[in-house]
């Protein structure tokens, strides 16, 4: 059985190795880059993304697809490493291992999302997030704090509902599930436990005061 798996996971390496990209952008609205070495390249739209790339905006947003249609929207002056990808499209399955340095970051969930849920590892300096084919966001201070909310899907369709599964937030210190939309944890460092889970208040005129207040409650 472990032999097969070996097999399994080294003709999906291969596969992946085969093609040069594993994503694309499809939206730059400014002055972006990518670090791929020692090389820095304009992030523009169209461009591709390699294993291994960092993503960094300045005053811009960026939009990445992935070959398993997993999406990453990257706001302003953040970083995003693409530390593995390795997708076989006809079973659907692969691993993917992305990391938030800093700045904000939405996550949408592809097929390897939903058929390798166990080979999904997002992160950010202090927390893993575990997918459970959902949206959510992180936001990441410079010291590696970490803000992680739960959203509702993006319909890809006109029409259709959003959904909201869950996620897992974990650390050395402990761990916590979230599964209502804009419920949001604050993880403070790797050996403290992810906050309770609060959910955030963004309707209309009270935005800015609700988020500035759960804020500070699930920060303590």
């Amino acid at each position: 059985m472990i032999k097969k798996a070996a097999i399994a996971l080294i003709a999906l390496a291969a596969f992946s190795c085969s093609f040069a990209s594993v994503g694309r952008m499809v939206e730059v609205t400014g002055p972006t880059q990518i670090v791929r070495g020692q090389e820095k390249i304009e992030g523009k739209k169209d461009t591709g993304i390699d294993m291994n790339d960092s993503v960094e905006t300045l005053k811009s947003r960026v939009s990445i697809s992935f070959e398993d249609e997993t999406k990453m929207q990257v706001t302003e002056f953040s970083k995003l490493k693409i530390d593995e990808f390795v997708y076989d499209p006809k079973s659907g399955k692969g691993s993917l291992s992305v990391k938030a340095a800093f700045g904000t970051v939405r996550y949408a969930s592809g097929a390897i999302a939903k058929n390798s849920r166990e080979n999904v590892r997002v992160q950010t300096p202090t927390a893993k997030v575990s997918v459970r084919g959902t949206d959510f966001s992180m936001t990441v201070a410079e010291d590696g704090k970490s803000l992680i909310v739960l959203l509702p899907s993006i319909p890809k369709s006109a029409g259709l509902p959003s959904i909201v599964g869950s996620i897992v937030v974990s650390n050395l210190g402990g761990s916590v599930t979230m599964d209502r939309a804009y419920q949001a944890t604050f993880v403070s460092s790797q050996n403290t436990s992810p906050t309770t889970p609060v959910v955030l208040d963004f309707q209309e005129d009270r935005k800015s005061t609700r988020l500035n207040s759960s804020h500070t409650d699930i920060s303590r």
